[in-house]
């Protein structure tokens, strides 16, 4: 009886898991199909109580170590580690990981701006003008009588510095709020670049280096500044540069973007760069016919999560829902194909797709 009971899986109401009336009706529809999503997963995970209060350290092959966070100062770790600096750990490692996938992605922007620049892409150009010359202006370059080339360039190896620098202050360090710039400086949290403040805290993390909470969030947050005014705003920046600054526009969101009539294309990610290109290439004449040979009507390119926010500020491209209901869309069965290319893409995509042969690349 006891291991009939422990096999059993809780089903999940879909109301009660969503505020969107599409993805609850999606979520039904999965519960009747037999197919499982995230909602399923979350509700049927029982968590780590121990990691959940973050009292677990496995930073080193000592461990891993289970402290108790309701007796938090009567066990340390194998090396001595106290609670306090085993949750500043744990908290500093999330921090450096967050803050390396945005400047990761703002360094991928910043590698096609500089291909752009160069000339040795021509796919892409410069369509805003007056942005890039702005951005030049608010980080000391002087662009009176100068090439859009040249500014581009120069822009380039200041914004290169965001990342490679190991002394100093990142660059956009010159547009934050002068009062705001005084009291990072006192607490010593300016970030000098995101390549130097992430390893510093994932060193700072391991065992036997840096052992007082204080310090290691201190360290936390000079990381988070170099994501937040490092990465984030380099990817932000250059996306207007590269692909034009957005304007209000109406479009259509949610589920009902998709076309019964249309080869429905969705793609879902973080970097604009793959959908831009997708967006010219939609209206192809050959790719057109070969949807209408297929007997459709055409090519429906729809959005969703990120990528797909920017598309629909851009261009008014339809956005078809966030991250938790990407693998909800698929079960409508009407997704003919899903692109993703880097960040929020769940694993477990791949086994919905395969459910309603919707082809996942």
């Amino acid at each position: 009886m006891e291991e009939e009971k422990s096999s059993t899986k809780k089903s999940i109401n879909p109301k009660d898991a969503t505020i969107c009336e599409a993805t609850a009706r999606m979520l039904e529809k999965a519960k009747k199909d037999g197919v499982e999503t995230a909602f399923d997963r979350a509700l049927n995970m029982k968590a780590c109580p121990i990691g959940a209060d973050s009292a677990c350290c496995k930073h080193c092959a000592m461990g891993p170590c289970r402290l108790n966070s309701k007796d938090p100062y009567g066990k340390v770790g194998v090396c001595g580690a106290t609670i306090d600096t085993i949750m500043a750990r744990n908290f500093a490692r999330m921090v450096a990981a967050g803050a390396a996938c945005h400047n990761d992605h703002g360094m991928a922007m910043l590698d096609l701006f500089r291909e752009v620049a160069n000339g040795n892409n021509q796919d892409y150009k410069i369509k805003d003008v007056h942005k890039l010359e702005d951005v030049a202006r608010s980080v000391g370059i002087e662009v009176e009588g100068r090439s859009t080339k040249e500014i581009a360039l120069d822009l380039y190896k200041e914004l290169e510095r965001t990342y490679t620098q190991v002394e100093g202050e990142i660059p956009f360090a010159k547009r934050v709020p002068e009062k705001t710039l005084e009291t990072w400086r006192k607490h010593g949290i300016v970030p000098r670049g995101a390549m130097r403040e992430i390893m510093e805290l994932m060193n700072r993390t391991h065992m036997g280096v840096d052992q007082h909470y204080e310090n290691l969030t201190k360290q936390c947050s000079r990381t988070a500044l170099a994501d937040g005014w490092g990465g984030s705003m380099v990817a932000t920046e250059i996306c207007d540069i590269l692909f034009g600054t957005p304007t209000p526009v109406s479009a259509e969101v949610n589920m009902g973007v998709l076309k019964e009539n249309e080869v429905n294309i969705i793609v879902h990610g973080h970097e604009p760069n793959l959908f831009e290109s997708m967006l010219v290439s939609v209206n192809e004449p050959s790719l057109v016919k070969a949807a209408k040979d297929a007997g459709a009507k055409g090519i429906n390119l729809v959005g969703m999560c990120c990528s797909g926010a920017e598309m629909l500020s851009r261009h008014g491209i339809p956005h078809a829902g966030n991250f938790m209901s990407t693998e909800a869309i698929l079960v409508t069965g009407a997704v003919d194909a899903m692109a993703v290319d880097i960040q929020c893409i769940k694993q477990g995509l791949v086994k919905v797709a395969e459910c309603y042969n919707t082809y996942l690349f």
